[in-house]
């Protein structure tokens, strides 16, 4: 049996591994993005073509069906999902509570104030998963968490019966997280890394596992070793070999592991979970199994038992994803953007397009500048695959076919997903079109626009002539060009927009853009 060390071992290096992976992969896939952004040769009258597109099934909802009363209905679906991850969190908490008392410290006669006051310790990373589907910034998740255990830190010292002090007390608490914390910030604590490192995990969970278990078998044989181990030893050196040993597993590894990618991205696709979903179970799972971990040299392997707690998560989604999903006829919300302002966009994305996502479906022309907020398990294997050139638009004749293979439909946990349209230089400003055709809101993102942002101003003029939008949210800050923006929209179309300062985006600014998005425009 593998001692509780060679099992931490295998965790860290597996997480150490994905995250270094994760930012390979992550700088590989802009480096080709960008590349095949600027490959493709310019079509002929492409503006002409574009017009004369058909938009693939686009959806009769009126203007007012995303007014006033849908922001109402998103903030109540924000309200209804995060009581839905508190619940999955207590459930969790508790059962781990229940199924530690039961067989890691051997409780004979359990008593439910105990199994409820370990429960309530046990259930902090509803905090994580708060922060999750928020898009909390790291430092504001650790204060979250560290509140949550002060309150715990007061709750076990009024309940606890025994001689206690508030030193061994805040150790112990401070145990349950450290640890945790630690794997989970590894492969978190970068956005670009965050986007790849948990699809990665089960791969290097399942490689590693194989090396650490290989070289244990060597260890135990090592007394009296075959004939052809020393042959190796002769010929390439001890360490050369003891590497060997490490690496050979995974050969033969590689293609279960190349079959487990592909089940990842076909069980995306097919919703069995979602991106939020997928990362609050492997921040679950780390936790459980670094819990398991500390009572492993106790109760061996049965300490593992702990990680059936993970089984509510499926099985609450399922059970409650009719009451999840959200009424039929999403609205649809065309983002554009300055592009290379990175940190600005990541911000709106996660202060305002998460948000919008509880309500109706996001759409924008693909760039690198949102990688690690779009990547997903379908796009990061494909991209492993080496097919990432077969989602770009080449043709004009392939717009509706890409379109066609967008996800309109609403994930397990009610959010709906974001759609790109991967586009060549010479072929974005047909995408364009069809994507205003099929939009009912526009947000524009016009922070450090300048009149040398030709790509802005084509889609400015775009916006303008097609008299369908009634709603079209300009964002601009103290550095934007805002004549000169203005200039490309017409008299008789300038009603249809809403120009909203944003120099900072806040939670404040936040809610001012969301009521833009969803009030009518007068």
């Amino acid at each position: 049996m593998l001692p509780s060390g060679a099992v931490f071992f295998i965790l860290i290096s597996a997480v150490l591994l994905a995250a270094i992976l994760a930012w390979v992969v992550a700088a590989l896939y802009q480096r080709g993005m960008l590349a095949l952004m600027r490959g493709g040769s310019t079509p002929a009258s492409a503006v002409p073509i574009a017009a004369s597109v058909t938009p693939p099934d686009a959806h009769p909802i009126p203007q007012a069906s995303a007014g006033r009363a849908k922001l109402a209905a998103n903030r109540q679906a924000t309200i209804r999902l995060m009581l839905v991850l508190s619940g999955i969190s207590l459930l969790i908490a508790l059962t781990q509570s229940l199924l530690a008392l039961l067989f890691v410290y051997g409780e004979g006669e359990l008593r439910l104030s105990r199994v409820l006051l370990l429960g309530a310790v046990y259930a902090w990373p509803m905090v994580l998963a708060w922060g999750l589907a928020r898009c909390w910034s790291w430092l504001r998740v650790l204060g979250g968490i560290g509140a949550y255990m002060a309150a715990m830190l007061m709750l076990v010292m009024a309940r606890s019966t025994e001689a206690q002090t508030l030193a061994s007390v805040s150790s112990w608490l401070g145990s349950q997280v450290a640890i945790p914390m630690t794997i989970a910030l590894l492969i978190g604590a970068s956005g670009r890394i965050r986007a790849v490192a948990p699809y990665l995990l089960p791969p290097t969970l399942l490689l590693t596992g194989s090396s650490v278990l290989t070289l244990q078998i060597m260890a135990q044989g090592s007394p009296d070793p075959a004939p052809w181990v020393m042959g190796l030893v002769h010929i390439l050196g001890a360490y050369p070999t003891l590497f060997l040993f490490a690496i050979g597993p995974w050969l033969i590894l590689s293609w279960p592991v190349f079959i487990l990618g592909k089940w990842l991205a076909s069980a995306y696709r097919a919703k069995r979970f979602s991106d939020l979903i997928y990362l609050i179970a492997t921040y679950w799972f780390l936790i459980l199994f670094a819990s398991a971990l500390t009572a492993m040299e106790s109760v061996g392997w049965l300490a593992f038992v702990e990680l059936l707690a993970l089984l509510w998560l499926p099985l609450v989604l399922l059970c409650l994803r009719n009451a999840l999903k959200p009424p039929p006829g999403p609205p649809t919300l065309l983002v554009l953007r300055v592009f290379q302002r990175d940190a600005q966009v990541e911000r709106l994305f996660d202060q305002v397009i998460e948000r919008w996502r509880l309500t109706g479906n996001t759409v924008l022309i693909a760039g690198t500048d949102l990688l690690s907020r779009t990547l997903d398990p379908d796009d990061l294997f494909i991209y492993l695959n080496g097919a990432l050139a077969e989602r770009f638009i080449a043709r004009p004749d392939q717009v509706n076919e890409r379109l066609n293979g967008f996800d309109w439909l609403p994930d397990p946990d009610g959010r709906y997903r974001i759609n790109e349209c991967y586009c060549f230089d010479s072929t974005w400003q047909i995408a364009l079109n069809i994507l205003v055709a099929r939009a009912d809101v526009v947000l524009m993102d016009l922070r450090g626009f300048h009149a040398e942002n030709h790509g802005c101003r084509y889609e400015l003029g775009v916006l303008a002539r097609d008299s369908h939008l009634h709603r079209v949210v300009l964002l601009y800050d103290r550095v934007t060009d805002r004549a000169e923006a203005q200039s490309e929209i017409d008299e008789p179309a300038a009603g249809r927009f809403t120009w909203l300062s944003a120099d900072r985006m806040d939670s404040t600014m936040a809610h001012r853009v969301l009521s833009a998005l969803f009030d009518p425009v007068d």
